[in-house]
């Protein structure tokens, strides 16, 4: 048997270790931060934008399909999106702080004790964390694709025609406010400190990332963990059989537990993604944000255009 290629096992061993090494990194330098006495609330935003270059030059460097590191005029929409999406969030931040105290002043009377185990070690609690979030995310973003009404603000995010870094922002600002009440809200209410929540975000914000990269690697075993890469390109098929799988926002767990998670290993994930029979859908930002209002118009001119 002819000894493995150099390149072959280099690449292989890129392919397995990028997507831990940079959620190791992330965490590890968030925390760092935080010991060295950063406030927990400004930590997420700097691992974020420093992971961001990094995955766009690995899409240059690592392709899954090359033909998506070029521009499908969506550049300046997502680009936009990514302002949007951060700017409504910060801006729903009080509100959705007011309520999770309201609520978790509520459950902690109910309870008669705290409601959250802070005395656990951090990463402990930055694991509990992200199985109660994202059970409420599971279900916000599942009944976003089940809803009709729903699925027509959600629909801004299905339709990209390409799955690629920046697109890991492409949502409506109503679908915003909405992912906040079902993913921040409960972590709040159950009174779970800062630094955790802070470190929940930056392992959301990094599989995020990762969901959507244009980036060949390999999941392995943590394909039962994680909903990145090749479990979420299915997830933006044009076919709604595949597209309504996948769920999870950064993790894959709840999928498994209520039958959604969908991984064939006989085929790769579609090279074309977007919303089937919606050839008119709007590209620019502007048109994009009231495309939820004009839906029937939409359709029928995609049906003119067949």
């Amino acid at each position: 048997m002819p000894p493995a290629s150099p390149i072959w096992s280099a690449r292989e061993l890129a392919r397995k270790a990028v997507f831990p090494l940079f959620l190791v990194g992330a965490l590890a330098g968030a925390w760092a931060a935080i010991e060295r006495g950063v406030a927990p609330a400004v930590v997420v935003l700097p691992v974020y934008f420093l992971c961001m270059p990094l995955v766009a030059l690995l899409e240059r460097l690592l392709p899954y399909r090359r033909e998506w590191n070029h521009s499908r005029r969506d550049l300046a929409a997502d680009a936009t999106y990514m302002a949007s999406t951060w700017g409504v969030g910060a801006l729903a931040s009080p509100l959705f702080t007011v309520l999770a105290v309201a609520v978790g002043g509520w459950l902690s009377r109910a309870g008669d004790a705290g409601l959250w185990p802070s005395h656990w070690p951090v990463l402990a609690q930055v694991a509990l964390a992200a199985v109660v979030a994202e059970f409420f995310d599971y279900w916000g973003h599942r009944i976003l694709h089940e809803s009709r009404w729903l699925w027509r603000v959600h629909s801004i995010h299905h339709s990209a025609l390409r799955v690629y870094w920046l697109n890991a922002t492409r949502t409506h600002p109503g679908e915003v406010l909405i992912r906040g009440l079902f993913g921040a809200i409960p972590l709040g209410a159950l009174g779970v400190g800062e630094p955790v929540i802070a470190l929940w975000a930056v392992a959301g914000r990094v599989a995020g990332l990762f969901q959507h990269a244009n980036i060949d690697f390999a999941l392995g075993p943590l394909s039962w963990v994680f909903s990145v890469g090749e479990l979420h390109r299915w997830h933006h098929s044009t076919r709604p059989a595949e597209a309504n799988t996948n769920y999870g926002n950064s993790f894959i767990f709840w999928d498994a537990v209520f039958g959604t998670r969908y991984l064939p290993r006989d085929r790769e994930p579609p090279a074309l993604v977007g919303l089937d029979g919606m050839q008119a859908f709007p590209t620019r930002w502007t048109a994009q944000l009231v495309a939820p209002f004009r839906w029937r118009r939409i359709q029928r001119e995609s049906t003119r255009r067949d």
